[in-house]
């Protein structure tokens, strides 16, 4: 080929577009925010007092007489680490922590400032999801679960099934990875804080209140996933409905956030 036709070959053949470009520059800004910021520490902190008070639960029941009629008799170590994962805590926290990923940098102008740089809208939410899911599970997951282990050694004088804790964890994060994508897919389209909040907790909620009525909506909900990861660490029956549900919604929020996004005008 001759470098004339290369010219005309390179001038009628678009670049491909690269759509992780600048992911690594984004990483490393939304990194350096967390780090700074007090976000971490107060996640951080919440989520370490509330694995002190559940897994002491037990001693906290007898002590206020409440033990017997509250059916929290037992000092069995892997079920007090596991009792602090049984609620929705972590799903409010996950929200809370994350519904103005967007927002807040969109009211700002630095979200349009962003995207004037070599940084595709791809590598922006992607970035954005990655870090607050890495630092979520670091500071609300991991670190919570290692002071409740060495508390329930202490306490009830053995050390928890590490199996099925590892399992249980492993499977876990599952729940924030879906509700941090949930938010960060509310924020492509949705303006305010307030309304991101208000959706993640209406799709944190119904599924409880409508599977009342029809099971199954309650199996198939990602919202499950959590008690699904519970059955499965225990050895219990599970419904492989739930899985594949949150497979299914992870999927829906990922390509809607990618299409939404691309196409906004900041």
């Amino acid at each position: 080929m001759t470098a004339q036709s290369s010219a005309v070959a390179n001038r009628i053949t678009p670049a491909p577009r690269l759509a992780l470009l600048g992911f690594g520059t984004v990483v490393g800004k939304e990194f350096t925010e967390w780090v700074r910021g007090p976000k971490a520490l107060i996640i951080l902190g919440i989520s370490v007092l509330g694995a002190v008070f559940m897994t002491l639960i037990p001693f906290i029941a007898q002590a206020t007489n409440e033990a017997e009629s509250a059916g929290l008799l037992s000092h069995d170590p892997t079920a007090n680490v596991l009792l602090g994962w049984t609620g929705q805590t972590v799903a409010l926290i996950a929200v809370l922590s994350t519904m103005a990923l967007l927002s807040t940098e969109r009211d700002r102008g630095t979200l349009a400032w962003t995207l004037t740089n070599p940084v595709s809208p791809t590598s922006v939410i992607a970035a954005k999801y990655v870090v607050a899911l890495g630092v979520f599970v670091a500071t609300a997951l991991l670190l919570p679960m290692i002071v409740s282990i060495a508390l329930a050694t202490v306490v009830y004088g053995g050390v928890p099934d590490l199996r099925v804790i590892g399992t249980f964890l492993g499977l876990f994060v599952a729940l924030p990875a879906f509700y941090i994508a949930l938010t960060v897919a509310l924020g492509t389209s949705v303006k305010s804080t307030v309304g991101i909040a208000g959706i993640a907790f209406a799709v944190m909620f119904l599924p409880q209140v409508i599977g009342g009525l029809l099971p199954v909506v309650a199996e198939l909900s990602p919202t499950s996933i959590g008690t699904w990861a519970l059955h499965v660490a225990k050895g219990e029956p599970a419904s492989m409905l739930t899985p594949i549900g949150w497979a299914i919604s992870m999927v829906v929020l990922i390509v809607g956030a990618k299409l939404v996004f691309d196409r906004q005008e900041l």
